[in-house]
């Protein structure tokens, strides 16, 4: 490993018997980064520690014993019976421990610093959704066919989304929970929302249902627009930009829920929130348009939602594959 080479540097560094070109490259790559300049105080501190057994530090264990061996006399005919003697054997064990501490907390200094964050993952398919909590304790429900990441990561809980998810996310004191939605963000401490996020899809939503978040381009963070609950913001991929406003979709966390409700909604909106929910495409005269629809539908099926606005507005309609036709006079 490339650390491996830096702290065999450091110990000739130690040593006084590094050359002037290592020296230059060791400095370049202490210079490059904090962690590297922590790594040189700290094995320099223990290097200090260590002076006072007269050991040298070298990547040569071997070599470094025999300098040891050669500089200490052991003998068992001392004159003055007062003395403590330390054996060859005993004292070469202690240094042989000391050595194996030094290297392990350099070892265990360059672990921590290099460990990444743990990376949580969570995929749905067609047709599936995902009830799961997060390690902050925030509870997620993943819509089909949908990707999400978590990290703690710089202080920061950082999530990434490919498609819809609903968040109920636990307050944490200076900890944002951030959002990455493909060229948008969202960033918030605790609340209840919805992101829809969807690759081919030519927008981005944000639907907050309790709390406050802030809601921008990742690119352009200085226009960033606070969603209090009942608004939901809308950035146009196209257009670069977000437009807020009161959340019109009332039915935008129906696929968790499993229920339509429309409460004098109009038709055209209605037709909107089938065509998401049924994943279908809805065709009908700007005059049937207008008509408003009342009605709450538990686990819902097409046909049922189709049938009661044929019976109550005197429409028809027609079903072909994922298309559908409605006709009538309208209101």
């Amino acid at each position: 490993m490339k650390e491996n080479k830096y702290i065999e540097l450091i110990a000739q560094h130690l040593s006084g018997e590094i050359s002037e070109e290592d020296r230059k490259d060791l400095m370049e790559w202490v210079n490059s980064d904090a962690k590297n300049q922590a790594l040189l105080k700290e094995t320099t501190q223990l290097w200090k520690i260590s002076e006072e057994y007269d050991s040298p530090f070298e990547t040569n264990v071997n070599d470094a014993w025999k300098k040891v061996e050669q500089k200490i006399e052991v003998t068992n005919d001392l004159k003055d019976s007062s003395a403590k003697v330390i054996r060859l054997s005993n004292f070469k064990r202690f240094l042989q421990i000391a050595a194996v501490f030094l290297i392990g907390a350099i070892g265990l200094f360059f672990f921590f610093q290099n460990q990444e964050p743990e990376l949580f993952a969570f995929n749905t398919n067609e047709e599936q959704t995902l009830d799961f909590l997060l390690p902050d304790s925030s509870r997620v429900v993943l819509n089909e066919n949908s990707h999400l990441t978590y990290q703690n990561l710089d202080g920061k809980r950082i999530v990434t989304l490919e498609g819809e998810a609903w968040f109920d996310v636990k307050h944490l004191d200076s900890i944002p929970f951030e959002i990455e939605s493909g060229e948008a963000k969202t960033v918030v401490l605790g609340t209840a929302f919805n992101v829809r996020a969807y690759p081919q899809e030519d927008i981005i939503e944000v639907s907050v249902e309790r709390g406050k978040v802030a809601f921008f381009e990742k690119k352009n963070i200085a226009n960033t627009t606070l969603l209090p609950a009942g608004k939901e913001g809308i950035f146009y991929k196209k257009e670069k930009k977000i437009e807020r406003e009161e959340r019109k979709n009332e039915n935008a966390i129906a696929w968790r829920t499993l229920t339509l409700d429309f409460e004098n909604v109009k038709l055209e909106k209605v037709f909107e929130t089938l065509e998401r929910y049924f994943e279908v495409k809805i065709e009908a005269d700007s005059n049937i348009k207008k008509c408003t629809l009342l009605g709450n539908y538990k686990n819902p099926k097409i046909e049922d939602v189709l049938n009661y606005i044929e019976g109550v507005l005197g429409l028809e309609y027609k079903i072909n594959g994922t298309e559908i036709t409605i006709t009538g006079e309208g209101c």
